[in-house]
C-alpha cells in the first residue's frame, strides 16, 4: 500500500509542468518578480515609490497549484514608547522616529480620545501636532502600516503643549513580507499569486537561466 501511494505522488509530480524560472511584473512605478528555483525556494521582490518589499523561503506543490512557506519566518516590526522632549511655545505634538534618528513617513496612525470619536490619520515625515482640547482629551495613539505588518498596541498620551512625545521604530525584519500561506497558480507563462493583500499576475521571463533546470 504504501509503495502504491509513494508512486501517485511521483505520477503526480511528473504531471505537473516544470515552473522553475524567473516571473516578472511592472505597471506605473510599481515592479515585482518572483524567482522559483528548481531546488524548492524561492526569492520574492516589490518596489513601488519609496516601498520595497521583498522574501524568500520555499514552495511546492499542492495539488494544482504553487504554496509558499516563509523561511525563515520574518519578524514584524514594532514601536514603543520613547521620552517626552521639551518645545516650549509648541502645541503638543508626535514624533516617530527610526533608529537612526530620522521621522518615519507614511505611517497611519489612530489617536482616541476621552470621549467621542477617534481620528484617523498618518505621520508625514515630522511632527505631529495632535488635536484636541479640555473637552477633548487625547489618551492613546495606534501606529499601523499594512504592508509591513506593522500594528502597535495602544501607546498612553499625556497631551501637554510645549511637548514632544517622541516613539521609536523597531524594525526587526521591516519590508521583509511573510508569504507563508500564499499560493500562486500557474498557466503557461503566466504566474497568479494569491495573497492576503490581494493577487498579481507575473508572466515568465524567457531567454534567461532557468535555475537548477
Amino acid at each position: 500500500m504504501l509503495a502504491q501511494t509513494q508512486d501517485q505522488d511521483q505520477d503526480q509530480d511528473q504531471d505537473q509542468p516544470s515552473v522553475a524560472g524567473d516571473y516578472s511584473h511592472s505597471e506605473m512605478e510599481l515592479v515585482a518578480g518572483i524567482r522559483l528555483q528548481a531546488d524548492g525556494r524561492f526569492l520574492y521582490g516589490l518596489t513601488v515609490g519609496a516601498l520595497d518589499e521583498t522574501a524568500q523561503g520555499r514552495w511546492r506543490w499542492v495539488g494544482n497549484r504553487i504554496e509558499f512557506e516563509s523561511d525563515p519566518r520574518p519578524v514584524a516590526p514594532t514601536i514603543t514608547a520613547g521620552k517626552v522632549e521639551s518645545a516650549p511655545g509648541e502645541p503638543f505634538s508626535l514624533r516617530l522616529l527610526t533608529p537612526d534618528g530620522h521621522d518615519m513617513p507614511g505611517v497611519d496612525l489612530r489617536i482616541d480620545y476621552d470621549k467621542g470619536d477617534p481620528l484617523v490619520s498618518y505621520m508625514a515625515g515630522g511632527p505631529w501636532v495632535v488635536p484636541g482640547d479640555e473637552a477633548h482629551i487625547a489618551r492613546s495613539v495606534t501606529f499601523s502600516m499594512a504592508p509591513v505588518r506593522l500594528q502597535s498596541p495602544p501607546l498612553p498620551l499625556d497631551p501637554k503643549d510645549g511637548t514632544v512625545a517622541i516613539f521609536l521604530l523597531i524594525p526587526n525584519d521591516f519590508g521583509v513580507v511573510d508569504m507563508t500561506g500564499s499560493y500562486a497558480e500557474v498557466a503557461g507563462d503566466v504566474l497568479t499569486l494569491h495573497r492576503a493583500e490581494g493577487e498579481m499576475q507575473f508572466r515568465r521571463v524567457r531567454g534567461g537561466s532557468e535555475m537548477g533546470e
